[in-house]
């Protein structure tokens, strides 16, 4: 158990840091690094997928085999569906990151699991609890006030927010499936249509080597290790504790923000984040329980 715990903390924390290599990459199109960020990404789990994970892909092809062909297509239709809105997300936290500031990049994964909860329940019919609902009402009182310090700030952290989650919950009816197999198919889609918006995209090809080894860090480190970590980790550690060591991730971000980019924080941003960090505590109250009584 403890390998695992080890696991998924490593992940958050890997993810925590990543504004550090995007922000090196400053100088390039949000377009640019995303473009070959899933280039990089797909050769690395194409390699994953054909070293070991064929028996697995062979064994998921059967299994959507015998669903009926009304179920396939929903099956395949959340899956490319899933690879869009992974595709918008990681161009919007990019574009943050390098062209606003790394602390709405933080705020956006504040707002993530609670915006999910809200996306499960409107989606899904996922039960949310009487404590959890007045959490929303603190997420919503917090992010009224951060949209009146900067309305566009405000709507970039939203999109983050609100595409991570509707993947997340799109990916909650493909059962069954290997994970990382369906990331492949994923990000193959993602490439296929990014290929096809590669004028939009690229404006030349850059031919620095420091351009490709910091994508290949961000590929590998910053993708597909930490996905492989989480993987590991949810086979023994509840979503629930999951769920609490995420936090990890913008907490890191934020720290990242101002301690080593020396972004500034004002009065009213520092009410937002304390409103919301409130929230999130009664939010994950019912979690805290369930650790307690394990």
């Amino acid at each position: 158990m403890t390998k695992h715990y080890g696991a998924a903390i490593s992940a958050f924390v890997i993810w925590g840091f990543f504004s550090i290599p995007l922000r090196a990459l400053k100088a390039y199109p949000s377009g640019e690094i995303l473009y070959f960020r899933i280039l990089l990404s797909l050769l690395v789990l194409t390699v994953i997928i054909g070293g070991f994970k064929r028996t697995q892909l062979k064994k998921d092809l059967a299994y959507l085999k015998t669903f009926a062909p009304n179920r396939q297509r929903a099956v395949i239709g959340l899956t490319l569906v899933g690879g869009v809105l992974l595709t918008v997300n990681w161009l919007t936290f990019i574009y943050i990151v390098n062209n606003i500031n790394i602390k709405t990049a933080s705020f956006s994964y504040l707002l993530c699991p609670v915006v999910t909860a809200v996306s499960g329940y409107l989606l899904l019919k996922e039960k949310l609890t009487v404590i959890q609902w007045c959490a929303v009402a603190l997420c919503g009182i917090s992010c009224l006030i951060m949209g009146l310090h900067s309305a566009p700030e405000l709507g970039y952290s939203f999109l983050t927010a609100i595409t991570y989650a509707l993947f997340l919950v799109s990916q909650r009816k493909n059962q069954g499936f290997d994970r990382i197999v369906i990331l492949g198919i994923q990000v193959l889609f993602s490439f296929l249509v990014l290929s096809v918006l590669l004028p939009l995209l690229l404006h030349h090809i850059p031919t620095e080597p420091y351009f490709y080894f910091m994508i290949l860090l961000i590929a590998v480190l910053f993708t597909v290790l930490p996905l492989f970590l989480n993987l590991f980790a949810l086979n023994r550690i509840n979503s629930a504790t999951i769920g609490i060591l995420m936090y990890i991730n913008p907490i890191l971000n934020f720290g990242v923000a101002l301690f080593m980019f020396h972004e500034t924080i004002d009065a009213v941003q520092i009410e937002g984040f304390c409103i919301i960090a409130v929230a999130l505590v009664i939010f994950n109250y019912p979690n805290f329980k369930k650790l307690r009584s394990t």
